[in-house]
């Protein structure tokens, strides 16, 4: 459900920019009232129930080369398209040294151990067998 309330979010403020570009008011209409539901028939969580919902599936799959039939398919086709594109520009604006620079160096469970616990490891811990174990914790 957050999902679909997210989603919706998302193209209500796509809208303006889609406008700007173009679209047909009625373009607009029909994609904000069967947004989520192409995108639940895409993704498979909600089951075709007649066949243009199949075939409908089947084109927006191979959306690259595909050949809308109805207007529900040129809409979806024709927004994949603009988000696709919108999100490859943003890749192209963004420096790569941006997307590393949060990211630490030697983060926790990477580091090496300082030389003060290294020492440790080879005196403070010498081998003792079991019965010498269990004859310590017997007396203490």
């Amino acid at each position: 459900m957050t999902d679909k309330i997210s989603l919706k979010k998302r193209l209500v403020n796509e809208i303006p920019e889609l406008k700007s570009i173009g679209w047909p008011e009625n373009e607009l209409i029909l994609l904000q009232k069967h947004f989520t539901f192409y995108i639940g028939l895409v993704n498979g969580d909600i089951k075709p129930s007649k066949p243009e919902h199949e075939n409908f599936i089947l084109n927006v799959k191979k959306w690259e080369n595909a050949k809308p039939k109805t207007i529900h398919e040129k809409i979806y086709i024709n927004y994949i398209k603009f988000f696709t594109q919108k999100n490859k520009n943003k890749k192209n604006l963004t420096k790569e040294n941006d997307v590393w620079k949060n990211i630490e160096l030697n983060p926790v469970g990477m580091r090496e151990y300082p030389s003060h616990m290294l020492e440790k490891f080879n005196t403070e811990y010498e081998e003792i067998t079991y019965d010498e174990w269990y004859d310590d914790w017997k007396h203490s």
